[in-house]
């Protein structure tokens, strides 16, 4: 018995065990008993008595309602809430009983049972705060965040000093997007505790969604110094940094946080994207590599692979970690294939499913728009979207309104995402990532389509069995160079996608080096396919050319410090460069009249940002190398007539940059006559690429109809002519 009891307390007990085992099986004696027991503190025995008291009798009023609160007190949950339900049988008005009753139910992770209970205790006293609260947790526990919204104001508007309901109000209107009111609570939770750590943090997180970037920083800053080693300060101090345009104080606090949390994956997933935002390729493959040593996944795979197409030039190197990424990966699904039971007619319409996260506002999207609408009323193929993003925009609803099924697949997984496949009946499966972000290729590794391919999304190689072709442009991967990099079949189209220039786009200046009397090279490529050898190419071109300049576009805030490092440590001084930060659309066309050459990056030479250059009559110069990605640049080039600016080694590309300097007439003619050869090619065509994507979907599927293995194939423009 509890020391503390007082004495008459004692006294009653000692009477109340007394009268028990005079009537054992008097209900009331149990009873009185164990209330008595329960006011001494000693829950065990105090509960053991009131449900023996019930077991007896079931009817003594009011003892359920005290055996819930006891079972509750004891964190016996399950018992307590049938000791609750039995109470609110005979006590249904009561508003504590359902809101105790709720609370148990949330104990026990069961908000949906919860929230009658809490409805009920705040429709019977409305203004009571404590129940108002539990019924706030339970819609939040639920989702229910735009429900539960107007119940935390109403408990403000009943305590406004109440901080952490504001507090709990600011997540709330965080979790839908409302950062504007997420952050006039926060700041109202810290006008009264200023070092308020949760408030400083989220009122961070709202200020960088809101892009207030150095209001961030400064609050983050603040946190910071009352936590330095809390590694999720760091980390979302060293974001706002680099944001706001100091990525050199970014990463150094990332890093930071990484020697605190040196297995943390995610965090290493923050500072390699910050890394290789900055150029800095050999960190972010270091810790691509550590990722997978410590949490190997598939994804984890894919970044890796990302990375090394962006820097590696050792071909051997690339295809052999791209092969083992189906080794790795493909190998373990193979026991999941299933038969396939499409109808092998060869004729009949087929239906193509297209699997990407980038069907919005993206290059890809970009591409693919006009040959979906070209595809719209097609006899031939029908096409299915499995969209695995949730950004929807105009291009999302254009790309949707030209399919025949759209599926979002974002939240399933592989098994259930193969499921819609087949149910859809689905004949030609194309995936258009790659290796790029929110890839599904683990999906593509349990073939839920007969015929798979891969298209646009990626310079390279899938690494898969599974994908059995690769659409690509026919200079993309000439004849005898490159296949054995890849695992897939190389289907060479006559044009691999279109290339259409923005609708609004300034008009072609004329040639800048005949009123400066000198050459400008330029690039406008974002800095993650920069680093400091592809520089150094760079400043070896300008050191051949002494009185050319360089413009380097397509800045982000802070960036600029990087890029004039990497030339400064090449011997060209600041006055010899102009630079350009990111900007609009027409704006970054209309910087290309200062620039007379392009310059490509390498071994990632890139498409779109040739294309716009090449519209803006800019062409660009560029050398090849052994891998794949080094030949995205081809293509686009080779199809207005201008292969010859595009060399195998340095020395062929310095003497021809040194060579266009010399003959600026010429290169003055070409760029007036630029936007006649897009027009004289199949470049702006989209009806090019969709009857010949519509040819090597044909082609694909009658093999499979015949029981043919894949193979190489070819779409020729003659192909393409219907037959009389």
């Amino acid at each position: 018995m509890n020391n503390m009891t007082p004495p008459n307390t004692q006294a009653q007990i000692v009477q109340h065990r007394l009268a028990v085992r005079r009537n054992p099986r008097d209900g009331n004696a149990h009873a009185l008993l164990g209330l008595a027991v329960l006011r001494s503190g000693e829950l065990a025995e105090g509960v053991a008595a009131l449900q023996r008291a019930l077991e007896l009798d079931p009817k003594i009023r009011g003892l359920h309602a005290v055996l819930a609160a006891a079972l509750a007190r004891q964190e016996r949950f399950d018992e307590a809430v049938k000791a609750y339900r039995m109470a609110l049988r005979f006590q249904g008005g009561d508003a504590d009983l359902h809101h105790d009753l709720a609370e148990c139910l949330l104990r026990l992770g069961q908000a949906g049972e919860a929230e009658s209970p809490a409805r009920r205790a705040v429709a019977l006293q409305p203004n009571n705060v404590v129940f108002l609260l539990t019924l706030g947790k339970v819609l939040h526990a639920l989702n229910q965040a735009e429900e539960a919204v107007p119940v935390f104001e109403r408990v403000l508007a009943l305590e406004p000093t109440r901080l952490a309901a504001r507090h709990d109000l600011g997540l709330l209107h965080a979790f839908l997007g409302r950062h504007e009111e997420a952050a006039g609570c926060f700041e109202a939770v810290l006008a009264a505790e200023p070092d308020h750590a949760n408030a400083l943090l989220y009122l961070g997180r709202s200020w960088r969604s809101l892009k207030r970037y150095e209001d961030a920083a400064r609050c983050l800053g603040r946190l910071h110094e009352l936590a330095p080693d809390r590694v999720d300060v760091l980390v979302e101090l060293g974001n706002a940094l680099r944001l706001k345009g100091d990525p050199n104080g970014g990463v150094a606090l990332l890093q930071r946080a990484l020697t605190l949390a040196p297995d943390d994956a995610e965090l290493m997933y923050t500072l390699l994207g910050a890394c290789f935002n900055m150029g800095d390729w050999e960190l972010a493959l270091q810790l691509a590599r550590r990722i997978m040593e410590v949490s190997p996944t598939a994804a984890g795979n894919s970044v890796l692979l990302f990375i090394l197409s962006h820097c590696c030039m050792d071909a051997g190197e690339l295809t052999r970690e791209h092969f083992a990424f189906g080794e790795r990966w493909e190998t373990p699904l193979r026991a999941l294939r299933q038969p396939h039971l499409n109808d092998r007619d060869p004729h009949r319409r087929l239906r193509i499913g297209m699997v990407s996260g980038d069907l919005y506002h993206h290059a890809v999207a970009n591409f693919i728009g006009p040959v979906f609408d070209a595809l719209r009323d097609s006899h031939s193929v029908a096409l299915y979207c499995y969209y695995n993003n949730s950004i929807e925009d105009s291009m999302t609803e254009q790309l949707r309104a030209c399919s025949t099924g759209w599926h979002s697949i974002v939240g399933l997984d592989d098994e259930a995402a193969e499921r819609l496949i087949r149910e859809d009946g689905i004949d030609i499966l194309i995936d258009l990532a790659g290796h790029s972000a929110l890839n599904r290729l683990s999906l593509f590794a349990r073939k839920p389509a007969p015929v798979q391919a891969t298209w646009i999304g990626y310079a390279g190689t899938t690494g898969l069995e599974a994908v059995d072709y690769i659409l690509c442009d026919q200079f993309m991967v000439p004849e005898g160079r490159y296949e054995s990099q890849f695992t897939e079949h190389i289907v060479r189209l006559p044009l691999g996608t279109p290339f259409l220039s923005a609708t609004h786009a300034p008009p072609v200046s004329p040639l800048p080096a005949l009123s400066n009397g000198y050459i400008t090279f330029g690039s406008f490529h974002r800095i993650n396919k920069l680093n400091e050898n592809v520089v150094a190419q760079w400043c070896r071109l300008l050191h051949a050319v002494p009185d050319s300049r360089m413009l380097v576009g397509g800045l982000q805030a802070g960036s600029d410090d990087v890029v004039l490092d990497w030339f400064a440590d090449n011997g060209i001084p600041r006055e010899r460069l102009l630079l350009r930060e990111r900007t609009s659309v027409y704006g970054y066309l209309e910087q290309h009249k200062d620039v007379d050459v392009c310059l490509a990056p390498f071994p990632y030479s890139g498409s779109t940002t040739i294309g716009h250059a090449l519209w803006m009559g800019v062409p660009t110069l560029s050398t090849i190398g052994p891998t794949n990605p080094s030949h995205a640049v081809v293509p686009l080039m080779a199809h207005v007539g201008l292969a010859d600016f595009i060399a195998d080694n340095e020395a062929a590309y310095i003497a021809l940059g040194t060579f266009l300097s010399q003959n600026l007439n010429a290169l003055a003619a070409m760029r007036a006559g630029m936007r006649e050869r897009f027009a004289n090619s199949l470049l702006g065509y989209p009806s090019v690429t969709a009857a010949a994507v519509e040819c090597a979907w044909r082609m694909m599927w009658q093999r499979w109809c015949a029981g043919e293995a894949a193979s190489p194939l070819r779409v020729r423009l003659s192909d393409l002519v219907p037959a009389n």
